[in-house]
């Protein structure tokens, strides 16, 4: 059951209303100058863009042969110094990446030597997103081919089977690539 109002309660009541619609509007002002005093302290997000063509100086971190990598083989380099665009580092030196071998070929009967080439290199940017590089790396190995036909037709036909060497990429091979196209880099 409900009470009735007495004067004395209804008298807070509108006390009470009056208090809020006085208050409310310098408390939504105040408000309103702490989300602006947050958003003037927060720093904003910059973007800057990292040409097409860039130069990006990596060096591969372990060696690479014709003898154990396979065609899709992820390789792994590291960049060497860092690329700057705007007096803002973009990527930076030490981060890793990857490539793959595009072209394998093991050597073969006549002398016919190992190759090995490495493409689709990518790094990954200070925002996180990835970054395509124009690049190739090729090796091949030792050629005997001249040396097997020789000697099997005067010595021995068996040495018409001898293989060419196997194709050696080193740890630490370094190599200038470029940026594939410009992206925007978020700081």
């Amino acid at each position: 059951m409900l009470k009735p109002f007495t004067a004395q309660a209804l008298k807070k009541a509108i006390s009470s209303l009056l208090l809020a619609q006085l208050l409310l509007p310098s408390l939504a002002l105040g408000l309103q100058g702490n989300s602006a005093a947050y958003a003037a302290s927060t720093p904003t997000e910059k973007t800057v863009t990292l040409p097409a063509g860039t130069p990006v100086t990596l060096a591969l971190t372990e060696e690479i042969s014709s003898k154990t990598a396979s065609n899709g083989m992820e390789i792994p380099f590291q960049v060497l110094s860092d690329v700057e665009e705007e007096d803002t580092v973009l990527i930076k030196a030490g981060t890793l990446g990857h490539a793959q071998v595009t072209n394998l070929k093991k050597p073969a009967a006549l002398g016919k030597e190992g190759e090995l080439t490495i493409s689709d290199f990518y790094v990954t940017a200070v925002d996180g997103q990835r970054v395509p590089l124009v690049a190739s790396l090729s090796q091949v190995g030792e050629g005997k081919s001249g040396k097997s036909l020789a000697l099997g037709l005067i010595i021995c036909w068996p040495l018409l089977l001898m293989k060419g060497g196997h194709a050696v990429v080193p740890a630490g091979t370094q190599k200038t690539v470029y940026t594939a196209g410009k992206v925007k880099v978020k700081i």
